[in-house]
């Protein structure tokens, strides 16, 4: 396809009209369960906070997870991430909005963190668990993620200038700095979020199994969203099984970095024998927290590892989005499995509360409201992007 038609096409990329009754619709469950969250917290304080907690990390990492692979995207080249680059800066822009999230966490902090109350806190982990340092590590994590996603959307978006052809912005080196300081931010704030609810237990592999998690999020979410968005003209034309297929063998690879991170974070505290770190994992297998164990190892890993190794499925947008489901469930499983047995109440007694799942929901219909918000701004494939022609040719049936 020659350059000129490329261009003339750029109107032929609109979001489907149906996105605005998506919005409408999500924002309205992020509403009114936002209200449930506030007159549970009244009689609950603490088990809203849990919740609201689990669903603050969810939904984070999708953000994270989603401008995560947008860098590789930039950084590959591949023609995977080219059908769902708009997905990848959509999802990336509800930063800002996490930051607003985040404020109820640092309202009812003291129902999470008992370090913040002096509880645990010993002259070896004094120096990191004390909060100006909490405060300053906030405030940096923040600026790093909102900065970089605002240099990405940016570029983005100039490259939807017809003048910008020939002259296309830089990505490289800005993914490569980016996927640097997004490794490291994330596990320090999963560290400070999630671990110090237990301030005397440590493990060095934590931030990585969340990273393994949020890409792995990621990937089921735009598996999602791109399955829904082939129902419609101009994607229905344009995507098809090949796309499907890429991304979903990088989902598989993403499944077994998961599993291969948690597995290890197991193999080395079993190898260290040291009563103080295996606690941790003795509060997660007794008393019926074994049985969610289980369910990860099954449902995170083991299900969806061998219906990964089809091809079939593979190339089936529909069929697939069975599994993204599954996957993206298993991952609010897990952070449920890290969070709630850090809680006295909790260490070695299986505790299940309604806002576990309510305050993630609501979470998650104010972020889907504000995607959808974003997806709409801006055509569904850019077209001016130089690799374009690829992706049409391969969309043709011609791509083999």
């Amino acid at each position: 396809m020659s350059e000129t038609h490329l261009q003339a096409r750029q109107a032929d990329y609109p979001v489907p009209a149906q996105a605005a009754n998506w919005q409408r619709l999500y924002l309205s469950v992020g509403v009114l369960g936002g209200l449930a969250c506030i007159a549970g917290y009244v009689m609950q304080p603490e088990q809203v906070m849990r919740g609201y907690l689990m669903g603050f990390m969810l939904w984070l990492g999708l953000s994270l997870g989603c401008m995560a692979l947008l860098m590789v995207q930039h950084l590959s080249g591949g023609l995977w991430g080219l059908s769902i680059r708009r997905i990848l800066e959509a999802a990336s822009k509800g930063i800002p909005l996490m930051l607003v999230l985040f404020v109820p966490i640092i309202l009812g902090r003291n129902n999470l963190y008992d370090w913040m109350k002096g509880i645990g806190v010993s002259e070896h982990n004094a120096w990191y668990l004390n909060m100006p340092f909490w405060w300053g590590r906030l405030v940096l994590y923040f600026a790093i993620w909102l900065g970089t996603a605002y240099v990405l959307n940016k570029r983005s978006a100039m490259q939807d200038d017809p003048s910008a052809v020939g002259h296309q912005p830089r990505f490289q080196l800005l993914s490569g700095i980016g996927l640097l300081l997004y490794s490291l931010t994330i596990s320090f704030a999963a560290v400070d979020w999630v671990m110090s609810l237990d301030p005397h237990w440590g493990s060095t592999i934590y931030g990585m199994i969340f990273m393994a998690g949020e890409g792995l999020s990621a990937l089921s979410f735009c598996i999602i969203v791109l399955a829904v968005l082939t129902r419609y003209n101009p994607m229905r034309e344009i995507i098809k099984a090949e796309q499907f297929h890429d991304i979903a063998k990088l989902m598989l690879a993403f499944v077994m970095l998961f599993a291969y991170f948690s597995f290890s974070q197991w193999l080395i505290i079993w190898a260290g024998n040291l009563p103080e770190e295996i606690s941790w994992f003795l509060n997660r297998i007794h008393g019926g927290w074994g049985l969610v164990a289980l369910a990860i190892i099954l449902f995170h890993f083991a299900l969806p590892f061998a219906l990964l190794l089809s091809r079939n499925l593979k190339r089936d947008g529909r069929r697939m989005v069975g599994l993204a489901v599954l996957l993206m469930f298993m991952r609010l499983v897990d952070i449920y499995w890290y969070v709630v047995p850090n809680f006295a109440h909790a260490r070695g007694h299986f505790y299940f509360s309604i806002w576990y799942l309510v305050a993630p929901i609501a979470l998650g219909g104010l972020w889907l409201g504000y995607f959808f918000y974003n997806l709409r701004q801006r055509p569904i494939l850019p077209a001016y992007e130089p690799q374009m022609p690829s992706l049409l040719h391969q969309g043709s049936g011609h791509g083999h």
